[in-house]
């Protein structure tokens, strides 16, 4: 593997590092001491010290030594400039640099774009030391959102370093990186009084599909703002909409969120993620002409009693009436934590199935199947057996909230790329679902979510929506009578079916 890749090594372009310079420098801001922690090559040293008479002083930091190398070569008659190489985690940067210069300080760069997942993976060693610096607890501390980039550690070691100086942050880095710093800043509270968020085209730069921009913050210079203007790229001087946050939540459209602010609150509900196996090639199979193969283009014969259809997030985008399931799932337990060794006696043919492919499924590596029973799954419970579910993509926006009940005589299960709502009664699976696909629920879902983002639409997300201030918006005259869900089918609920939702909203027996 690439030393280029495990490092997260994506090198600035001089252009591109010129338009982020001009974007800064702009409107008479002028700064005398700059800080590049990643530094790289120097392509921001040699612009920084292009744009003008005001720099007096650089520091640079780089682990890898041939980029010192070639950095040390840049000289300035009037710029003093320092490099030196160095992991920037093993230092303090506000209390560890010596600096000659005195005045408010631009840190500016480009830290590797790759997360410590990926670093993992490929063995690599760029990493913070081990700490749960998020703050996450139980499961989530162990699986995916503990995931970070190592851009994002960058960002939060400076703001945590730098949380008592008037310091400008400006470094390029992912879009979901910028939104989880913002979140940070908000959560502790800290005295940051501006932030700006301007996409750039990371295709052209560095030739990866991913959505990116400059971030940049300030801190210690004014009022306290949690407000994030956006801009469309590095040229444009107004910002074409601006997100922030409603109490700790975080907003993608201040402006259109403002017009149906009234939805926010806490589902009625409990919305539910889909089954979980990390192991697609060997738990699901397709069903052609009689005959189940798996991933691997293997004939399977198994006991079809643990057998279920499944919808995954693109399938829900085409659903229509009379829709056949591509895919099953192979379901080992009917909840979480359920022991599996009496598939051994009951389904003999799926227990050979299952011990065959041991070293996929042993070799599985999220921790939460660390001790948990040998082939488990999870997002599976009572819930997952009801006849009747609402389900949503977690990938696509507009969402589109779809009524599902059972194929052939199994329950249909979706996965955990889906979510999904559980219910008995057909008429009362389908009147949430009229709510949900409401348009004002849609304009709120839009307004609270980002397009560009991996997963738009997650249980948090969801669980933002109050149903019961929907239902009163609503005209329930054109619900009962008129209203059709979004796989195509008429909402048949009538008056007296609405009163007993109602006081479900309202918590009564």
């Amino acid at each position: 593997m690439s030393k280029k890749k495990i490092l997260g090594d994506f090198q600035t372009p001089v252009q591109l590092a010129r338009n982020v310079i001009s974007r800064l420098f702009a409107d008479g801001i002028h700064w005398e001491r700059i800080l590049e922690p990643t530094c790289g090559q120097g392509n921001f040293i040699r612009v920084c010290i292009e744009q003008g008479a005001s720099v007096r002083e650089i520091i640079g930091l780089e682990l890898q030594q041939s980029y010192v190398e070639k950095s040390k070569r840049i000289s300035s008659e009037t710029v003093q400039v320092s490099i030196y190489q160095q992991d920037i985690f093993d230092l303090n940067l506000a209390t560890s640099l010596q600096w000659n210069t005195l005045s408010p300080l631009l840190v500016v760069g480009n830290p590797p774009w790759i997360t410590n997942a990926e670093q993992g993976r490929l063995n690599g060693k760029n990493l913070p030391r081990k700490s749960n610096f998020q703050k996450l607890s139980g499961l989530d501390a162990i699986t995916g959102k503990s995931n970070f980039d190592i851009a994002e550690a960058v960002w939060l070691k400076l703001i945590r370093e730098f949380v008592n100086d008037p310091v400008t942050i400006a470094l390029l880095c992912k879009t979901s990186v910028a939104r989880k710093v913002a979140q940070f800043v908000l959560d502790n509270e800290l005295h940051v009084n501006s932030m700006s968020l301007y996409r750039i085209e990371a295709q052209r730069w560095f030739n990866v599909a991913v959505d990116a921009g400059l971030f940049a913050l300030e801190l210690n210079q004014g009022d306290i703002s949690y407000d994030v203007a956006e801009f469309d790229n590095l040229l444009d001087a107004r910002h074409t909409r601006t997100f922030g946050f409603h109490g700790r939540k975080i907003v993608a459209d201040l402006d259109s969120y403002r017009q149906v602010e009234s939805l926010e609150g806490t589902s009625q509900l409990i919305w539910r993620q889909g089954v979980k196996h990390d192991a697609a090639k060997v738990m699901e199979l397709t069903y052609r002409d009689g005959i189940l193969r798996n991933g691997y283009g293997d004939l399977v014969e198994i006991e079809t009693d643990y057998l279920y259809p499944l919808l995954k997030s693109s399938d829900l985008q085409s659903i229509c009436l009379g829709f056949v399931p591509r895919k099953y799932v192979i379901v080992t337990q009917k909840k979480v934590g359920q022991q599996t060794v009496h598939l051994r006696d009951h389904a003999p043919k799926l227990w050979r199935y299952l011990n065959s492919h041991t070293d996929q499924l042993d070799s599985r590596k999220s921790s939460i199947y660390k001790n948990a029973p040998q082939f488990s799954m999870f997002g599976i419970g009572e819930y997952s057996f009801q006849p009747y579910k609402i389900v949503v993509a977690g990938f696509y926006l507009p969402a589109r909230f779809v009524v599902v009940s059972g194929y052939q005589g199994k329950q249909i299960l979706v996965d955990d790329t889906c979510y999904s709502l559980s219910f008995d009664e057909e008429w009362e699976a389908r009147l949430i679902c009229a709510l949900l696909n409401h348009p004002a629920v849609s304009k709120f879902l839009t307004s609270i979510t980002f397009a560009d983002s991996k997963r738009p639409i997650t249980k948090g997300v969801l669980e933002r929506i109050n149903l019961k201030a929907v239902y009163d918006q609503v005209n329930i005259d054109k619900l009962t009578n008129s209203t059709t869900d979004s796989y195509g089918k008429s909402v048949n609920c009538d008056r007296r079916n609405v009163e007993i939702q109602l006081r479900l909203f309202e918590g009564d027996e």
